[in-house]
């Protein structure tokens, strides 16, 4: 037993099991609190754990068990959309979901890599993970219908456009969009902007570039003005660009919306660039967190929700569902709140231009 007195090697169960003289099986069963071991062989398993000063290997212990406390959440990162141009909203989203899964005594991983069929399954026949948060939903994703089809246990931030028997949460993003126009023309405005997501998300259906313009659909229709949008890429850069080219079409563009925070930023830095001040010569309402809101100068007036809140929500929500299967769903979608500050006033007078 020197051996294991002196030495400070890691052990494992394979050296409990032969330093007692049982099989790993035994130790296995001991470890886990199995009552169907003869006592005498338990003390003798349990007096080697003490003397060597074992201590198993917690995730080791969950997969004997079945159950790996292991969550993840899939968040596929794809070129233009790359690790460089991850928003703080999305970090957020991440951060709220690694504060549940530690309340919950959960590890958590994020799996950013695109996957297969075959690689979505096998993260639960291979007791990598017990249950998924996906982001990134589309209107039809593939992802959902399998893991509906299997009956396997997932969350979405975000929906589909079936979302019968699914738990998710969601922010009510078309009528974000709408309400943001509403305020805009309720103080004067006409030639509003609008940024939202890239041609690519909005052709594949990704659910935020889809309700999004469905939102600003709504809006034109409902305020009779004129189309002044631009699809975005996530970069700062593409939003500048992307608001120089609607000055182009329209000089007298007064205010915009935007729906990520770099869009408002790069808008932003347009706007100083042209030597226009906001919100004496343009307002802008951004979609975001409420603490990018204020970080920025002007204070952004902006559709407030907490990303790091859905986050947090999805997995106390994917936590219930490992619990109990057969519980009905949860479906939570969240309300648009418009919150103004320094970023937005009332249209200036029209010049001629």
């Amino acid at each position: 037993m020197n051996q294991h007195e002196d030495a400070p090697r890691d052990l494992t169960i394979v050296d409990i099991a032969r330093e007692a003289g049982v099989s790993v099986t035994t130790v296995s069963r001991i470890l886990n609190g199995k009552p169907d071991v003869a006592q005498r062989t338990r003390n003798r398993v349990l007096d080697v754990i003490k003397r060597t000063g074992f201590t198993p290997h917690a995730q080791a212990q969950r997969l004997r068990a079945g159950s790996t406390r292991t969550i993840a959440v899939v968040f596929p990162l794809s070129e233009p959309h790359s690790m460089q141009n991850i928003t703080q909203l999305e970090l957020n989203f991440m951060l709220g979901a690694a504060t549940a899964a530690g309340e919950e005594n959960y590890f958590i991983n994020l799996l950013s890599t695109p996957m297969t069929p075959e690689t979505l399954l096998g993260l639960y026949k291979g007791n990598i993970v017990d249950g998924l948060v996906l982001m990134e939903i589309s209107m039809q994703d593939w992802r959902v219908e399998l893991l509906r089809e299997h009956r396997l246990p997932f969350v979405m931030i975000g929906r589909t456009d079936d979302n019968t028997g699914l738990d998710y949460v969601d922010l009510d993003l078309d009528d974000a969009v709408e309400n943001a126009f509403d305020y805009l023309v309720g103080l004067g405005h006409s030639n509003i902007g609008f940024l939202t997501y890239g041609a690519v998300p909005l052709n594949r259906g990704l659910g935020p570039a889809v309700r999004s313009m469905q939102g600003y659909e709504n809006a034109v229709g409902k305020h009779n003005i004129p189309a002044l949008y631009r699809h975005v890429g996530y970069a700062v850069q593409d939003a500048i660009e992307a608001c120089e080219d609607l000055f182009a079409q329209e000089p007298g563009l007064t205010a915009a919306v935007t729906v990520l925070d770099t869009m408002a930023i790069g808008c932003m830095r347009a706007l100083h660039d042209r030597g226009m001040a906001v919100p004496d010569d343009f307002s802008l309402v951004g979609i975001t967190s409420e603490n990018l809101a204020q970080m920025v100068v002007p204070a952004l007036t902006s559709i407030d929700f907490s990303a790091s809140g859905m986050g947090y929500t999805a997995v106390k929500m994917l936590i219930e569902r490992l619990q109990d299967a057969e519980s009905e769903p949860k479906q939570l979608l969240m309300s648009a709140q418009l919150i103004e500050r320094d970023s937005t006033g009332s249209a200036p007078p029209r010049t001629d231009r």
